[in-house]
């Protein structure tokens, strides 16, 4: 029985030894040698660079930084906008940045977006990818050098949202409405733009849910994702943002139950879940907020697909599209009651 107990602790213990030295070999990781990449960027199709030369330290440097924040096989596909943008950082821009410099990532990723959504077919593009300070291109505001507001509303981006604008750590407004933006969601983005005040993606071509990691924007004031092709139930995460103020997804294809947990964003003032496929009733909790003023959803009508006792604005859809702003009335007990 001792010798039984005796080779099981040892077992245990070798396990242990094991695990240890695996995690231990996931924490090491292997410097890059980016000397094996000197021709990272010769084959671009339209810029033909000169492979990088081993004693050129600024460009070993930047290439070694974007090789660490946006991974190397992802930074190797041809012809990708990370590619582009960083031989443009290596090669053609003339602040000549190293990769330790505190501006280098962002500048980085705004030339990612400028090369994700066809940036030469702007509208408007006075200062990018120019020597220009990325703080004086247009749309882009900042604060003690660091950008702070995004605004390319209306302005003919075609193209996906590359997941680099999560490298724009100390962004605080982002607003890419009125354009041709598809693909989904990208899960980084709502994962590391933890600075992030208000979100305007209303108006685009995006697609598929809205990722459950947007629980993590706690500062997140406004949230606006309506007119595009979003499915899927809502979150329950949303109901994580105590800072949340405006939250706005009609015009969608989200669908069914909302969420009691939304009630949770405790200073939500306006909800729009209007012409959408959410189904079942609204949460009584959602109903008792103290701040919520405006509250819109497919209510109307004898077979309305969503129930509501206290929303300020209820909406029906085909073959009689309408909305209707609807009165309140209150009882002997103070409660509020539309009608």
């Amino acid at each position: 029985m001792a010798s039984s107990n005796y080779s099981l602790r040892k077992s245990i213990f070798l396990v242990l030894v094991l695990l240890s030295a695996c995690a231990s070999a996931v924490k090491k990781k292997s410097p890059i040698d980016t000397t094996r990449y000197a021709d990272v960027c010769t084959s671009q199709a339209k810029n033909r660079y000169p492979p990088l030369k081993p004693d050129d330290k600024r460009r070993h440097g930047a290439l070694k930084t974007v090789m660490e924040a946006v991974g190397i096989q992802n930074l190797l596909l041809l012809d990708s906008p990370r590619l582009k943008a960083a031989c443009w950082m290596m090669y053609d821009d003339k602040q000549k940045l190293s990769g330790s410099h505190g501006r280098f990532l962002s500048r980085y990723a705004l030339a990612v977006l400028f090369h994700a959504t066809q940036g030469p077919k702007w509208k408007k593009s006075e200062g990018w990818m120019t020597a220009a300070n990325e703080c004086n291109w247009r749309g882009v505001e900042c604060t003690r050098g660091k950008v702070t507001r995004l605004d390319l509303g209306f302005n003919a981006l075609n193209g996906l949202i590359p997941r680099e604008l999560a490298l724009l750590k100390d962004l605080r407004e982002l607003d890419l409405n009125g354009n041709d933006i598809q693909g989904v969601l990208p899960h980084k983005i709502f994962g590391e733009l933890k600075n992030l005040q208000i979100l305007k993606l209303h108006m685009n071509n995006i697609l598929g849910k809205i990722p459950s990691e947007i629980g993590l924007m706690k500062s997140l004031q406004e949230l606006h994702l309506y007119g595009n092709y979003l499915q899927g139930e809502m979150p329950k995460e949303i109901g994580n943002l105590p800072n949340l103020a405006v939250l706005d997804v009609s015009f969608t294809y989200m669908e069914g139950i909302v969420p009691s947990q939304l009630a949770d964003a405790k200073n939500l003032k306006e909800v729009y879940l209007d012409n959408c496929n959410f189904v079942g009733r609204i949460p009584n909790g959602l109903c008792k907020l103290n701040h919520l003023s405006v509250l819109s959803a497919d209510c109307l009508g004898r077979n309305a697909e969503v129930k509501c006792d206290c929303c300020t604005i209820c909406c029906q859809g085909m073959p009689d599209p309408k909305c209707v702003e609807m009165k309140k009335s209150t009882d002997k007990r103070g409660t509020t009651k539309k009608r």
